[in-house]
């Protein structure tokens, strides 16, 4: 909180970011438990015995897999955007708890990393040379502890 005079609007400012920062958290929780569902349903649909329509799955996997990556990486955003030079409207768990030890271990977390580097160089900006041989993969998202780490992100907000 460094040495910020601490006034009514300024709780209120702070309860405002935690709930916003909530709201998202609850979204991704819910986007990873989805993706890893379609996921399963189109890994099992390209079996030659299934009638699973694997091009619905498959547009419905990238679609909650670029949303997840956006909001996840989101979550650790640095930007600084501010409006008519006075107020910082980008909220992030960067934002509120980086000196938080508890935060930084969730941002060492390999996952997190990934989908951060994904979020930079493939869904929300496109880096031709990350491209050619990065695409996300969907495996390594839901097969890393990143439902956990959200949790604790959401452990955060209650103490």
């Amino acid at each position: 909180m460094n040495d910020e005079i601490i006034t009514p609007a300024y709780l209120d400012l702070a309860r405002e970011k935690e709930a916003i920062l909530n709201y998202i958290l609850e979204n991704c929780i819910f986007a990873y438990d989805e993706l890893c569902r379609v996921n399963k349903e189109l890994v099992e649909g390209m079996h030659l015995d299934s009638n699973a329509d694997v091009n619905h799955l498959g547009a419905m996997n990238k679609m909650i897999q670029d949303y997840l990556i956006i909001r996840v990486g989101g979550l650790f955003d640095k930007t600084e955007h501010k409006t008519k030079g006075v107020v910082d409207e980008v909220v992030s768990f960067e934002k509120l708890f980086s000196d938080n030890q508890d935060f930084q271990k969730i941002k060492e977390q390999e996952i997190v990393k990934y989908i951060i580097e994904q979020r930079h160089n493939f869904v929300a900006h496109t880096n031709r040379k990350h491209v050619e041989n990065n695409f996300p993969i969907t495996s390594k998202i839901c097969n890393s502890n990143l439902n956990e780490s959200l949790l604790n992100l959401h452990n955060l907000l209650k103490d």
